[in-house]
């Protein structure tokens, strides 16, 4: 090989090296995607620790979360209380996120953990007559969901028994008793003057 034909080579092979790096890079990016979900939606089920329907009334992101205010109209399982529910989610569709639950929609929402957070290998959908029953058939009809229940009102008696007539009453004829012996000394003065 001439000396002059030693750097096209070398330059040649160092461009088919180059573009195998980036031919992998590129075949690479795909695996950073979220998975296709290939659990069937009776294993979804079961694995929710929370399966409602409800309707998303607030969405806002914190950070690398999505935070979504839902009413909830039907439980179907777990143990939620109220008619409103905070549910998370990633916010970035390649880890698996649902960044995008528009509001005012109704949705099927299978969460886990006390965050309630789903994303999109749960099972969380939009919620079409279709999905419903499905999920009816595997979960039963579910409950509609209730507001909290209003704290009960508790009373302490602040004395030890509870104040006799007499006491109460003590003050009262004792201004009346005072009143009328100072009519009676007015009186009584007014008379001696005349």
């Amino acid at each position: 090989m001439s000396p002059t034909r030693l750097p096209r080579v070398l330059l040649a092979a160092l461009l088919l090296a180059g573009g195998g790096v980036v031919a992998t890079g590129a075949t690479a990016a795909p695996a950073l995607a979220c998975p296709a979900s290939r659990t069937g939606l009776g294993q979804q089920a079961m694995q929710a620790d929370d399966v409602f329907a409800g309707s998303v009334e607030e969405r806002a992101e914190q950070g690398r979360t999505v935070v979504y205010t839902v009413r909830i109209d039907r439980l179907y399982k777990g143990d939620l209380d109220g008619t409103e529910a905070t549910v998370t989610s990633p916010a970035r569709s390649r880890a698996c996120g649902l960044p995008d639950l528009s509001t005012g929609t109704d949705y099927v929402f299978f969460t886990q953990g006390a965050d309630l957070e789903t994303t999109s290998t749960a099972g969380t959908a939009p919620a079409t007559d279709a999905l419903v029953r499905r999920v009816e058939r595997l979960l039963g009809e579910g409950r509609p969901a209730t507001p909290p229940e209003p704290p009960e009102a508790t009373f302490t008696v602040v004395g030890e028994q509870p104040t006799s007539f007499e006491r109460v009453a003590a003050p009262g004829a004792a201004l009346v008793i005072a009143g009328v012996l100072g009519l009676l000394l007015v009186a009584g003065l007014g008379r001696r003057r005349a």
